[in-house]
């Protein structure tokens, strides 16, 4: 008994690429440029939080003061710079990401209007 396997496929529109779907890569990078934001105003907000954190801890003590103690320094390069530095490279690897589909999509799309 021979039975026929029968596969159910979808025939592709001539003008759909193979390989990838446009709608879906336009939606992560829509997607990726909302993310970005999204994170560089949090991380700025923990910033300035922390910030506020450290003029309530000073007592009113000057700033040089602050800077001038090992631990002071120590707490301001993880409490500020590091999350400061995370959210720009957060923010720009987004950034790019969307940038990069965005160019993609672009120029695959003129090559398909200029081959008819």
């Amino acid at each position: 008994m021979s039975e026929e396997i029968i596969e159910n496929e979808v025939p592709a529109e001539e003008t759909e690429p193979i390989y990838y779907k446009p709608k879906s890569l336009n939606l992560i990078a829509t997607i990726s440029g909302i993310v970005s934001w999204v994170v560089l105003v949090g991380f700025l907000a923990v910033i300035v939080g922390q910030a506020i954190n450290l003029l309530e801890l000073s007592q009113g003590a000057a700033f040089a003061d602050l800077i001038k103690e090992a631990g002071a320094r120590t707490w301001m390069y993880t409490n500020l710079v590091s999350p400061l530095l995370t959210a720009l490279t957060l923010f720009l690897t987004l950034q790019g990401v969307s940038l990069g589909l965005n160019v993609l999509l672009e120029i695959d799309f003129n090559a398909r209007e200029s081959a008819k």
